[in-house]
């Protein structure tokens, strides 16, 4: 049966709120979760708030504990828990009866995911109480909150030891390379193939969108015009990412734009790309005179073709990082998007040409995120922590070099 207060809840605070499905379904996933930590504990959550018996700090503490693990090692640990309550008692060895685990406590997923879980469950936690029972402050927020946690695992800020999603330059040149329609290594047998992926995977790095907005970009109909549109003033050419809902996409798993709704400008070189794809390849797909997505599936098997779909867009990095030898995802193009952007941001600013101000206004508009947004906030400061890094590592080995020419050197001349 759908739970009412956790659907209550995701509709008031994230849903109304404009978040994207995939964000809600997140939520959903962190909620059930904790519905089965709940349990586990024997916590009638719903019961005690209504009763006005809020959760303890213990109670806090333990849901904690199995927040730190994977759903499936939490599942695996909770089916040796019962298996162990079921053993044969002999005389004066009740003890026996006692379960025995063994945790792990540093648990087993990242602390950036135990500290978006906590997040969830004290702000639905101290909805419910509030709700339930508002004749008494409610402190769960307050005290999930306060032990949750650092977010990076450290007392003072995360340090970036190159587990960060962006790609290197020779990197980002190798998948380039890869995904060239005449490059021997590419992947994909089909020429219409090779020239849509070459588009796909370009317009990821060159633009900085995520997926499921490159994937709601239209071409022209009888309905609506292209989303890709040339000025008549200068002959340049913009690409618009819509933030809003299609309701008309019938692909199972629709793609949404997290961000705000923008222009991007497009340079000759992706333009290229763009109208040999439309042109000459994605005309050869059955049935793609009536979809109104740029990328459309290309199976010759079918009567017609679908809009490409976001599972077949993690394929696609799926078959280039095989190729490669290292890992390529769709969002490390908007990581990598954001080191290039950095580096031209330093440069500009030395030469007078812009402010860090104004670079990280640019960035905000370019990117899709509010005024209020921190995202821009931590690709700078990561940009600028991998400058500092590199900064002390030349400094060290000027150093060291100074000392290794001196130290224990003893010839009569010096």
């Amino acid at each position: 049966m759908p739970l009412p207060y956790h659907n209550l809840f995701v509709t008031l605070h994230y849903r109304n709120q404009s978040k994207a499905s995939n964000t809600c379904y997140r939520v959903f996933e962190h909620l059930r979760f904790l519905e089965e930590i709940c349990q586990f504990e024997k916590i009638d959550l719903i019961e005690r708030c209504k009763t006005g018996n809020f959760l303890t700090k213990k109670d806090f503490e333990n849901i904690k504990k199995h927040s730190t693990f994977q759903v499936e090692s939490f599942r695996e640990m909770v089916a040796r828990h019962k298996s162990s309550n079921v053993v044969s008692i002999k005389k004066k060895k009740v003890e026996t009866a006692r379960a025995n685990i063994v945790a792990n406590p540093d648990g087993d997923i990242s602390p950036q995911t135990t500290y978006t879980r906590l997040t969830v469950y004290a702000q639905f936690i101290g909805w419910l109480e509030e709700e339930l029972f508002p004749y008494k402050d409610s402190m769960a927020e307050f005290e999930l909150k306060k032990i949750r946690g650092n977010k990076f695992a450290t007392s003072d800020e995360a340090l970036d030891w190159g587990d960060w999603k962006s790609l290197e330059p020779v990197e980002e040149m190798r998948v380039f390379d890869v995904v060239r329609p005449d490059s021997p290594e590419n992947p994909w047998k089909s020429e219409s193939l090779r020239y849509r992926n070459q588009l796909i995977v370009n317009m990821l790095f060159a633009i900085g969108c995520r997926r499921g907005e490159l994937l709601k970009i239209r071409v022209k109909t009888d309905n609506h015009s292209s989303d890709i549109k040339q000025r008549s003033v200068d002959g340049r050419y913009f690409v618009e990412l819509r933030s809003k809902t299609d309701y008309s996409d019938t692909r199972s798993d629709r793609p949404e734009a997290k961000t705000l709704g923008r222009y991007i400008p497009m340079d000759k070189r992706l333009v290229a790309m763009y109208e040999n794809y439309l042109i000459y390849h994605r005309s050869n797909a059955t049935g793609s005179e009536h979809i109104e997505y740029l990328f459309v599936t290309h199976n010759h098997k079918t009567h017609t073709n679908a809009a490409l779909s976001l599972a077949q867009v993690n394929k696609i990095f799926r078959e280039i990082s095989e190729v490669v030898g290292f890992r390529v995802h769709p969002h490390a193009a908007r990581h990598t998007w954001n080191d290039r952007y950095s580096k031209l941001a330093d440069r500009l600013i030395a030469e007078g040409k812009t402010t860090e101000a104004k670079s990280e206004a640019d960035r905000r508009k370019l990117m899709g995120w509010s005024e209020n947004s921190k995202s821009a906030k931590r690709y700078a400061k990561r940009h600028d922590d991998k400058r500092a890094m590199g900064m002390a590592l030349e400094l060290q080995e000027e150093g060291s070099t100074a000392i290794n020419s001196i130290v224990g050197q003893y010839d009569e001349d010096f």
